[in-house]
């Protein structure tokens, strides 16, 4: 067993950042949802989940076709779930029409965890003065499922757990304004963050879950706000000094998301 502070440790081997050997899954297959949920949303969230738990890379290259076959589907909702993964600059599309995953930057990495630390800060103390024992228990559920999973070096299953636990505290905060912006925040930097994550002599700890789970207990909203805050400059910091940026990464355009949704 690995001691409390739970951490992926990996030994250097290389400078190159690489996915993990082994079929990768690209995204899971559509299953029905309730009445009003449409078959577009559910396209749409399963990509958009893939993308924040690292289901898709840097770089990768991203067809219609073989993400409809993946998700069970016809192209259309496809096409249209990826148009507005374009608009939420998630994905980028390219002057050959190919859409791909962008690439990061260490600017625009650090820009991004910056404004996630701001917003989901303001959340997770929001959430705080209404943290019940059913969201308690949930959350300590899920963070057990974190350490689970680190245990056995599933760094995946480790990612989807810990995107559980941070949008089941921020979606009980009620912030229908912050909350879509988080949302994207975290499609744009979770392929990296994964990739990064994976690669030779990198770690991660969750650590800073159980110091929000204290704050919550407690209704200590300012230590809510900076274990949530801690958790992500912690990341940050490591990313910061260990991986792999891009020194030119392609640009990312509004108009593209126009062009990929009235002409495809």
């Amino acid at each position: 067993m690995k001691p409390a502070n739970q951490t992926f440790r990996r030994e250097t081997k290389g400078s190159r950042p690489r996915a993990r050997a082994g079929k990768r899954i690209l995204a899971r297959p559509i299953s029905p949802g309730p009445e009003r949920d449409t078959l577009q949303l559910r396209v749409y969230r399963a990509l958009a989940c893939g993308l924040k738990i690292g289901m898709f890379t840097p770089g990768e290259a991203v067809t219609l076709r073989t993400l409809a076959t993946r998700l069970g589907t016809s192209a259309m909702p496809v096409r249209e779930a990826v148009g507005r993964l374009i608009a939420e600059r998630a994905l980028i599309l390219l002057p050959n029409r190919s859409v791909i995953v962008p690439w990061m930057s260490r600017a625009r990495f650090t820009e991004l965890s910056h404004a996630r630390a701001m917003l989901e800060g303001i959340v997770a103390e929001a959430a705080c003065s209404g943290a019940t024992p059913a969201l308690l228990g949930r959350l300590s559920e899920i963070n057990n499922a974190i350490k689970r999973c680190i245990d056995e070096d599933d760094l995946q299953g480790a990612l989807s757990h810990n995107t559980a636990f941070h949008f089941t505290l921020y979606q009980s905060a009620d912030k229908p304004v912050i909350l879509p912006l988080i949302e994207m925040l975290w499609l744009q930097a979770g392929p990296f963050l994964a990739l990064s994550l994976s690669m030779p002599g990198m770690s991660w700890s969750a650590r800073h879950h159980q110091a929000l789970l204290a704050a919550l207990r407690g209704r200590d909203a300012p230590a809510a706000r900076r274990a949530i805050e801690g958790d992500i400059e912690e990341t940050t910091g490591l990313l910061l000094k260990r991986a792999i940026f891009e020194d030119e990464p392609i640009a990312i355009g509004a108009d593209s998301a126009l062009h990929v949704v009235s002409s495809r």
